[in-house]
């Protein structure tokens, strides 16, 4: 009896002893890897943060810190913890690679290139993984891309407006793009500019199907991790103030409304650069992406999950109601760099805003992106960037009332190369 009591009284010290630090550390190392999995990123930093608390954590955590902290906009952050990694765990492929990472996202290229070299220099035993694809990625992001595109138009697609197809093809000249458009196959084409948008006039003749072709040529927009911190507050235009208030992509969406003014009011404060990156800091911590839900305003907040037009929309209605110009710019998402594609269907919409006197590229789904916006963003329409111009980027129409219709639903082929 005495043997068994003295048992049981072992199993009850055994069960309320308190857990080792290892064990703290693997259960909240657990937890991170079950946030990484659900997409969670502020539950991720917050796991590893308090592994590394009870333990000092492996360069495989330092390095899950730095990559989380970097997905939710947290440059600074993202930037120390790689920085860490590298002094208390040694440089290695991995670790540079993370550094690498950080620093593009804080729009430090000086530094990120400084990774590569230095991951170079290292000894066979400390390459533990080939960063091709890094180098790859920043020849791209630091270097112009020069795509050579081909949409084939099937003519009974669209409507014959006083017998012309009319069309919103790639701008011509636009902040980071520039083009030469031209179209095979038709017995004319010209060239008209409406609300400040590129509108091209086709008469298709006999033809059935027409080669709209187009080389264009992307400059990346590096901007560093201080832009934010060096806009200015200049008064709004005259002109734009109507990129201020309500705006309709297909349905209405109001910068005044109730539910949407508590979101952005936390928001308003610093300058208008500081406020933009807050708008994605917080879009990257609050909207899931996600296909399938409601695409009006009171919907995507309630849901806080949407795709690319959900999220820019907000984006925009957020922007204008912290006092910042913004609208919806409509195109193609194409890769960087050297490549190839057939076929492809990369419909897509991102966010211009107006900073320091000038209009700005932001991508909502990137939170790093107002201090490096890449190649790629085809633009095809800036919806309501003119003065007075409509807003509805779904109902474009000349003014003879000919209704401008979109490719960004036809595929395109091509090929992209890097130019020296």
């Amino acid at each position: 009896m005495r043997i068994v009591i003295v048992l049981a009284a072992v199993l009850v010290l055994l069960a309320c002893r308190p857990a080792s630090a290892q064990e703290t550390y693997d259960a909240c190392f657990t937890r991170a890897e079950a946030a990484k999995a659900a997409g969670d990123m502020p539950a991720m930093e917050a796991a590893l943060s308090a592994a590394l608390r009870v333990g000092p954590g492996n360069e495989y955590a330092w390095r899950s810190l730095a990559w989380a902290q970097m997905r939710q906009g947290k440059w600074r952050e993202s930037l120390t913890s790689a920085r860490a990694n590298v002094q208390r765990n040694g440089a290695s492929s991995w670790s540079l690679s993370q550094l690498y990472e950080s620093a593009m996202a804080a729009g430090d290229i000086a530094l990120a290139g400084q990774a590569l070299a230095d991951e170079a220099q290292l000894p066979p035993q400390a390459r533990n993984r080939s960063l091709d694809g890094e180098r790859k990625a920043f020849a791209a992001a630091t270097r112009p891309t020069k795509y050579d595109l081909t949409w084939t138009l099937k003519v009974a697609d669209y409507k014959l407006q006083k017998g012309e197809m009319v069309i919103n093809p790639p701008y011509r000249d636009h902040l980071w793009q520039s083009a030469r458009v031209w179209v095979e196959g038709a017995a004319s084409t010209r060239f008209g500019e409406v609300d400040g948008r590129d509108v091209l006039f086709i008469k298709p003749g006999t033809a059935t199907e027409l080669k709209l072709r187009a080389e264009v040529t992307h400059r990346p927009q590096l901007r560093g991790g201080a832009y934010s911190e060096r806009t200015t507050t200049p008064a709004c235009p005259p002109s734009m103030r109507n990129l201020l208030g309500p705006f309709r992509n297909r349905i209405d969406y109001d910068p005044a409304d109730p539910q949407l003014a508590q979101v952005v009011a936390p928001l308003a404060k610093g300058k208008p650069g500081e406020r933009v990156q807050a708008v994605l800091d917080w879009l990257a911590a609050n909207v899931k992406y996600e296909d399938g839900y409601p695409d009006d305003l009171a919907a995507i907040l309630k849901n806080h999950k949407g795709v690319c037009h959900h999220q820019s929309n907000l984006m925009v209605a957020m922007c204008r109601a912290l006092g910042i110009p913004a609208y919806v710019a409509h195109g193609v998402r194409l890769g960087e760099g050297d490549g190839a594609f057939s076929g492809v269907v990369a419909s897509h919409g991102w966010v211009e805003v107006y900073l320091n006197g000038g209009w700005v590229g932001v991508e909502p789904l990137n939170p790093n992106s107002l201090r490096h916006f890449g190649s790629g963003y085809l633009i095809v329409d800036a919806t309501g960037r003119a003065p007075g111009a409509a807003n509805d980027h779904f109902l474009m129409f000349t003014r003879d009332g000919r209704h401008i219709e979109g490719i960004q639903g036809v595929p395109v082929t091509g090929s992209s190369k890097l130019v020296e």
